[in-house]
């Protein structure tokens, strides 16, 4: 018996194994498009190759996983692997009905599994309806149906139809917070962006049921909490509950857990990777946040001020990071753990996509080289740096490792149309206006910027022609040109000026944040006063020439200079008539501007400035060059407005002051529509009149107010309401201002 059983073991094992010799012991049957090189591909069939039966079984699966085959069978026969499939058809005729969104129209053509030309199977058609469901029901559309049309038409192909019923979005009735929550409900309330329905919500979407929205609803809660010293605060869980009449009731379930606070820290470099000093430095940034209660955005603050201090030092190739430790009496002990990183330094660097745009171009606005430390922050700042150029759609890096500590750096870049022509209208209480602009901003393929533009308003009327040449002469400086024709008659200050000017300058960064603008400019002025000005005022027209030297510089911390939310900005310049000007004269301007963010829908802003202007000789300062306060930086007044008057002329003072608080606010209109709101405070002064002091004025304007900025479809729209809190007699009010402007 056993000998028999070793016999039937041997036949077992010769039967389970065949083999592919070099005349291809193998048929295929059943495939019409699909090639037999390509099935062959798909299986990694290998010829001299002994195939046993689970080999058999794993072709098949690799066959039905390319969805090209309805059925596949694989068999042994007479020492042949014999595959015979049944191909899936190809669609022919793909669409969706009943789809209302363009976007999500175009984004369901661009991901979903089947359509045009596509091969269906019934695999890739349930997923792609799940796809649909999950992506409605995201936004709100809970009841969505989706529904199939096929048809079958020669060759093996299908025309292929996906109904769409989206139905009634759902409504958030009541936001419920249960469990060891510590706060009241309504604190919590604001916490999150979802709220209950409300008729005065219509515009928005957050009284809309929106899983998303809900998981990130979740996060703004934990962060919260441990924002507060709940170190081990859990969101447990997130309920929707459907109550009819398209209405749900979401809840969310807390543990807040204890109170912690900070009790001490300690700072370990055991590699010892930073000096004396840095520690001493160290040290010090973590003692000024490191008390109180427990929060994790302190912690998060402190690490972003040791990441600073790391590149400004230019500390490379250490990095740090938190050890959190509970200890007795709801304390925790912070470890700030300091260890070597990596050693990586650019080999290459390798740039693509530039039909177009010079090599030059983006590797001047790289903040490394060949042969440079290759640091996260440095690739970031230059990705940055590329973008603001604003000459390509996209900017994409990508590192590879050359061993020996070095990094290959591939940067793709997508080029965009740089050149635009565009018509514009604007109107407002103010006054109105139409231009046009024309602008190349990659002129030749070397990142030259040159524009023109003309501009008829109702009281003003300019044109301007500019060139930028960046990194000229290879001194990475920035070269300006400019020609431009002036002419104002504002009603406010009594006099029509008309210039026409050029002016030149350079810019370039002193250090990383700090950069200098250096320039030169002549003009020529003609000023004629209205006939119901004083005869002190009128002896100010004439003809003036002026030759103008001037220089600024300015240190930018913003985190971005598109809408801040943290940082600083601030400025100095001076501007010198020199001789030979008609009138001879000093200018000197400051602004600052700070930033600070309470929360996503908090975020303050601290604006100033201050404009003098002082004759060097015995000449009084032109009516042109006299400082005024735009309706921008003093909401509540007219442009031009405010200050000493002559008469029922405005005519502006050699000094002049502002200084503006606000902080955006919550609104209801949707965030997609990138709408801004703000309330505000404005203070400011015009004072100064050196050829009649008796005319002075030294009173501080203030107003408070809301405001609202949004780019509409229409263009640009800007809505302020203000009210004067102190101004001076003779002050023009503007408690209401409104300004819209298109382009096409």
């Amino acid at each position: 018996m056993k000998f028999l059983s070793n016999i039937l073991t041997v036949i077992l094992l010769l039967s389970s194994t065949v083999f592919a010799d070099e005349k291809s012991n193998y048929e295929i049957l059943g495939n019409k498009r699909i090639s037999d090189q390509t099935i062959l591909s798909i299986i990694e069939f290998k010829k001299n190759k002994n195939y046993k039966i689970d080999d058999l079984n794993n072709f098949q699966k690799k066959l039905y996983n390319t969805n090209y085959f309805s059925k596949v069978s694989i068999k042994i026969n007479k020492n042949k692997i014999s595959i015979v499939v049944e191909e899936n058809p190809i669609i022919d005729f793909f669409y969706i009905n009943g789809v209302v969104n363009n976007k999500r129209e175009e984004f369901f053509y661009e991901n979903l599994s089947l359509g045009q030309n596509k091969i269906f199977s019934e695999a890739l058609l349930k997923k792609d309806i799940e796809t649909i469901k999950a992506n409605y029901q995201d936004a709100g559309f809970f009841d969505v149906s989706v529904d199939t049309s096929i048809s079958k038409i020669s060759g093996n192909a299908l025309n292929v139809v996906i109904n769409v019923e989206r139905k009634e979005k759902y409504k958030i009735n009541r936001i419920y917070f249960i469990g060891n929550k510590k706060y009241k409900s309504s604190t919590l309330s604001d916490v999150v962006s979802s709220s209950e329905k409300g008729w005065w919500k219509f515009l928005g979407s957050s009284s809309l049921v929106n899983k998303n929205r809900i998981n990130f609803d979740k996060n703004l809660l934990k962060r919260f909490y441990l924002n507060n010293g709940f170190y081990d605060v859990q969101i447990t869980s997130s309920d929707i509950n459907f109550i009819g009449n398209n209405q749900a009731d979401i809840t969310f379930s807390i543990n807040s857990g204890d109170k912690y606070v900070f009790s001490k820290y300690e700072l370990l470099d055991k590699e010892k990777n930073l000096n004396e000093k840095n520690i001493k430095d160290l040290k010090k940034i973590i003692s000024k946040k490191l008390e109180g209660n427990y929060s994790q955005k302190k912690l998060d603050d402190i690490n972003k001020l040791l990441n600073e201090y790391l590149r400004n030092k230019k500390i490379e190739f250490v990095t740090f990071f938190n050890n959190v430790k509970k200890t007795s009496n709801q304390r925790l002990d912070i470890e700030f753990r300091f260890v070597k990183k990596p050693r990586r330094y650019v080999n290459l660097i390798n740039i693509s996509g530039n039909t177009i745009t010079e090599e030059k171009v983006i590797r001047r606005n790289l903040l490394f080289s060949e042969g440079d430390s290759f640091l996260d922050y440095k690739v970031s700042k230059s990705i940055d740096k590329i973008k603001s150029l604003r000459i390509f759609k996209d900017v994409k890096f990508k590192t590879q490792n050359s061993g020996n500590e070095k990094v290959d750096l591939n940067i793709s870049v997508e080029e965009q149309p740089t050149g635009s022509v565009s018509a514009g209208i604007g109107v407002g209480s103010s006054g109105s206006t139409v231009s046009s602009t024309i602008v190349e901003k990659n002129l030749f393929g070397k990142g030259i910027t040159l524009d023109g533009n003309v501009s008829i308003g109702t009281e003003k009327v300019s044109g301007n022609v500019g060139l930028s040449l960046p990194d000229f002469m290879n001194t990475d400086n920035t070269f300006n040109y400019n020609i431009f024709a002036i002419t104002t008659d504002f009603t406010n200050s009594g006099y029509e000026s008309k210039k026409i000017g050029n002016g030149l300058s350079t810019q370039y960064n002193v250090y990383e944040d700090i950069s200098l603008r250096t320039g030169f400019g002549i003009d020529l002025d003609k000023i004629n006063t209205n006939d119901t000005a004083s005869d002190l005022y009128k002896a100010r027209e004439g003809d003036y020439l002026t030759y103008k030297g001037f220089y600024s510089i300015s240190n930018d911390k913003r985190n971005s200079k598109f809408q801040p939310s943290k940082g600083y900005r601030i400025g100095f310049g001076q501007g010198l008539a020199l001789p030979g000007s008609d009138i001879t004269y000093i200018e000197n301007n400051l602004d600052a501007a700070v930033y600070h963010s309470i929360s996503n829908d908090y975020i303050l802003s601290l604006k100033s400035g201050l404009n003098t202007i002082n004759s060097i000789g015995d000449e009084d300062i032109k009516l042109s060059d006299r400082k005024f306060l735009r309706q921008s930086k003093l909401r509540g007044f007219e442009s031009y407005g405010v200050g000493p008057k002559d008469g029922s002329d405005h005519i502006g003072g050699n000094y002049s002051a502002y200084a503006s608080l606000s902080s955006t606010i919550p609104n209801p209109i949707p965030d997609s529509w990138n709408a801004k709101s703000f309330i505000f405070f404005d203070a400011g002064n015009i004072w100064g009149v050196d050829f009649d002091d008796s005319l002075d004025s030294n009173k501080i304007r203030s107003s408070a107010g809301v405001s609202l900025e949004w780019v509409s479809p229409l263009g640009p729209l800007s809505i302020t309401l203000a009210e004067n809190i102190s101004k001076a007699d003779g002050d023009l009010d503007e408690g209401f201002s409104f300004q819209i402007g298109s382009s096409f």
